[in-house]
């Protein structure tokens, strides 16, 4: 008799610390275990919230899975204000900053682990996203509720070992509403400049043609 196979849909979430090596390396034992344990207070906290399942920890990374897309991302949105808010409160000399990366599909269920091309996907996202950002893939845009936080598409990625592009996206953060304003601003700003230029410009000429005319007239 064939063994039964034990598949889902989830979405797929990796946690990890950026710059680990570097962050760690002149550690000693004590604030080594601090530092995880920091790592691992927040982020289990922010789990439970979020009805997030761990599959397991691997070194400085939690591999978690969600039965609902739009709680997978406002769990990695809320991760990331978490260990923010952490590192402004402790002003450490190198702070405690994490990527998030998130994918859904089917995923086979093995001895307390899961397996399956869609947690190698999120592994993958999980590459290219940088420190502070939390990324998601068409799958989980396709499946979450649109309007509980604002995001970036960011277009097709060629990821290594994905036979085609994936399209994927990326949470917006209260960093990126700032630099939206400064960037108003200086739009502002920069349309007065020139608003100001070609007046001066105007002047200089009208004043030229007033003198000539003074001259000739």
């Amino acid at each position: 008799m064939a063994k039964k196979i034990n598949a889902e849909i989830l979405t797929v979430m990796f946690v990890d610390i950026v710059s680990y090596t570097k962050t760690t390396t002149n550690l000693d034992r004590e604030n080594f275990n601090k530092l995880h344990d920091t790592f691992d207070h927040i982020c289990t906290k922010n789990f439970n919230k979020y009805s997030g399942k761990i599959i397991k920890k691997i070194g400085d990374a939690f591999l978690v899975t969600f039965k609902s897309a739009t709680c997978a991302v406002l769990s990695g949105k809320e991760l990331q204000e978490d260990f923010r808010e952490y590192n402004n409160q402790k002003k450490i000399k190198n702070p405690l900053e994490i990527r998030v990366a998130v994918h859904a599909g089917e995923v086979l269920h093995r001895n307390g682990d899961i397996y399956g091309d869609t947690v190698n996907t999120t592994s993958r996202i999980e590459s290219i996203t940088k420190a502070g950002d939390v990324v998601f893939s068409e799958s989980v845009y396709n499946a979450m509720n649109k309007n509980e936080f604002s995001y970036l598409h960011l277009g097709l990625k060629t990821l290594k070992g994905l036979k085609r592009p994936l399209r994927i996206f990326r949470v917006l953060t209260k960093k990126d509403e700032i630099l939206k304003r400064r960037k108003k601003i200086k739009h502002f700003w920069k349309k007065i400049k020139n608003v100001m230029i070609l007046m001066i410009i105007f002047l200089i000429i009208y004043s030229v043609i007033k003198y000539y005319q003074g001259l000739y007239f």
